[in-house]
């Protein structure tokens, strides 16, 4: 578990088709099933822009662009609330040679008493399938640590010793994949598992469970005119025993220069983005959420502030 499950506690039970095609009858297939599904919203990567930096998530994205960068993003998520969670991730996105991409990821993630701490390396392989469509596969290997820090937790009634001993997962080795098809023309679908093995405190776990969460994400690009670009996307997670979780979102990119965007998390938040091109090499990004769920009774907003520095070749503020 990725210690971004914030919105609840970490308890978890072929076609014909042109492809084209087929992407959009998959996003159509999506929404449908996701206005009919009933769900709680339990969620592991809390965090909105997963588009601007999708390395996050899928360790396929590493080297897809002819642009390298290192991204660094911070989010405070319900301010003012004691034990809000607060998340800090930076990443390395190194293209290598015509058709590989190398990467980094660091996360620090805290939650009330959880915290996690991991580092991996990402590697990815572009493989053209013809002029306009590309198949790209990536794979993850770091170390991460699960920390239950029970003694920071204010009781109402002292003495309980469950909560005296803090309890650690120790250092330990993950893996994960991704797989991505993308079009030319900005289209794209993705399939990921930035985790595969499960956090285990041994015979201190009691009834913990943890999940690992899949997670699929479509978009494209649409042109209006010479000087707004949008680009619509939408991430769905999944995982057993864990209601379904899904975020829709709508960017648009005006005059090469600003960015503007709107998202919404079912059952959790609606946020408004913002974005800058300071300079040729500098972007400048902004979410502001607020909540829709029963937090909001307590606290009324969250803010995400992402930097990408680019280097290498030309450097572009489309997100792929």
């Amino acid at each position: 578990m990725n210690t971004n499950q914030h919105n609840n506690s970490n308890i978890a039970k072929p076609t014909n088709m042109p492809i084209q095609g087929m992407l959009v009858a998959i996003l159509v297939a999506m929404l449908v099933g996701i206005c009919s599904y009933e769900s709680k919203g339990q969620i592991e990567t809390m965090y909105s822009l997963y588009r601007f930096n999708p390395q996050i998530v899928t360790p396929a994205h590493v080297g897809s662009s002819d642009v390298s960068d290192i991204t660094i993003i911070n989010r405070r998520q319900w301010t003012g609330f004691e034990g809000s969670p607060l998340t800090f991730a930076a990443s390395l996105n190194q293209k290598w040679g015509e058709n590989k991409g190398l990467g980094v990821v660091a996360l620090m993630d805290q939650a009330g008493p959880i915290k996690t701490t991991t580092i991996s390396a990402d590697f990815a392989y572009h493989l053209p399938l013809n002029d306009k469509w590309t198949m790209s596969g990536g794979i993850r290997g770091g170390f991460s640590n699960l920390t239950i820090q029970w003694s920071a937790i204010r009781l109402t009634h002292g003495g309980d010793d469950n909560f005296q001993e803090d309890i650690s997962s120790g250092l330990k080795f993950n893996t994960g994949w991704g797989l991505r098809f993308s079009k030319g023309d900005g289209l794209f679908l993705s399939f990921s598992q930035p985790r595969v093995l499960k956090y285990d405190f041994g015979a201190a776990s009691g009834g913990y469970k943890d999940v690992d969460y899949l997670y699929t994400m479509i978009g494209t690009k649409l042109r209006l005119g010479s000087q707004i670009t949008l680009y619509p996307s939408m991430m769905v997670r999944i995982a057993t025993d864990v209601p379904l979780s899904y975020d829709v979102n709508l960017n648009s990119h005006i005059r090469e220069k600003f960015d503007l965007g709107f998202s919404y998390r079912k059952g959790d938040s609606y946020g408004i983005r913002l974005g800058f091109q300071a300079t040729k090499n500098l972007y400048a990004g902004y979410v502001f959420e607020l909540p829709i769920s029963a937090i909001s009774k307590v606290t009324t907003q969250t803010h995400e502030i992402a930097l990408r520095f680019t280097f290498n070749k030309k450097s572009t503020l489309e997100t792929k």
